[in-house]
């Protein structure tokens, strides 16, 4: 509709934090004292799905922090961070724990940030001066659920990613075998293990095994598919306005080679993924080619 648009993304969090609850209260049947989210806070939803992973599959407390070591070495080589700190499994599993499986280091930071993302149609990036091939929007899916009854177990968010994922990978026309690097929605770790399913980066049921080193398919720089090697949301930050076009800025980063993924660039990079979700309630799916 337009040739220029620019979306921008901020937000100044203070000591607000990330516990803002899913909706629902008192009246709401998955917050009795029968229902299984308990307080309906973040911290608690997702350690919800994080555990309900752990007794369908046999997941571990141990691969959940492979992910929090995992996006903190990323970490180091992005200088927008906020924390640029390595950490050890141990540091990780012994660390205080805030809502289980997920410890301290398994939850995103506060912070305050933004980011900005420039839309250009085609023809008028023809008429820019010195304009060089800049990715393309293969495809940019917003999702959100019809009402059900909630599942007390499992929150929407895997129903919701799923949902944009298919039609995302529809729409653009490739795979998952396709990505070259993925920037997902890891507020938690618990979060990073289910949303690998649920962008059907690896089988049902083997999150756990995909973040298992070993084989070249796993999800570190270096590997495969490659998730979140900004650092993610655990340890980049999550400045819960900024955040959807802050995995955007990456993904476009490591897809022109710009200097400011040079530390931590994706060799060959030419199909990147961003999701993000927002309280369990809708879901966006962009893929970018170059």
């Amino acid at each position: 509709m337009y040739d220029l648009a620019l979306a921008v993304g901020v937000e100044q969090m203070g000591k607000q934090g990330l516990l803002g609850g899913a909706g629902g209260g008192k009246s709401d049947p998955a917050y009795a004292p029968e229902g299984r989210l308990g307080s309906g806070l973040m911290p608690a939803v997702f350690g919800q799905a994080g555990m309900e992973h752990m007794r369908q599959y046999g997941t571990t407390l141990e691969h959940m922090a492979k992910i929090a070591v995992k996006s903190h070495k990323h970490a180091t080589k992005n200088p927008f961070a906020q924390y640029r700190t390595e950490v050890s499994l141990e540091d990780v599993v012994n660390a205080r724990m805030v809502a289980y499986p997920n410890t301290l280091f398994m939850c995103c930071p506060t912070g305050d940030g933004a980011a900005a993302a420039i839309l250009v149609s085609e023809d008028k990036l023809k008429q820019l001066a010195g304009a060089r091939k800049r990715p393309r929007v293969a495809a940019s899916i917003l999702t959100t659920d019809p009402y059900t009854a909630r599942d007390a177990a499992l929150p929407d968010v895997s129903t919701l990613t799923k949902a944009a994922a298919k039609k995302a990978y529809e729409t653009a026309g490739i795979g998952p075998e396709d990505l070259s690097l993925t920037e997902l929605h890891d507020c938690f770790a618990s979060a990073e293990l289910v949303h690998y399913e649920n962008l059907f980066l690896c089988k049902e049921g083997e999150a756990g095994k995909f973040i298992e080193e070993g084989g070249g398919t796993h999800p570190g720089l270096g590997g495969k598919v490659p998730v979140n090697v900004s650092g993610g949301l655990l340890s980049k930050g999550h400045p819960i306005g900024a955040t959807g076009v802050a995995n955007i800025c990456e993904v476009v980063w490591h897809l022109t080679q710009d200097d400011r993924a040079k530390e931590r660039q994706v060799p060959n990079a030419k199909v990147g993924m961003a999701h993000v979700i927002g309280l369990a309630s809708a879901c966006t799916v962009n893929i970018l080619t170059i």
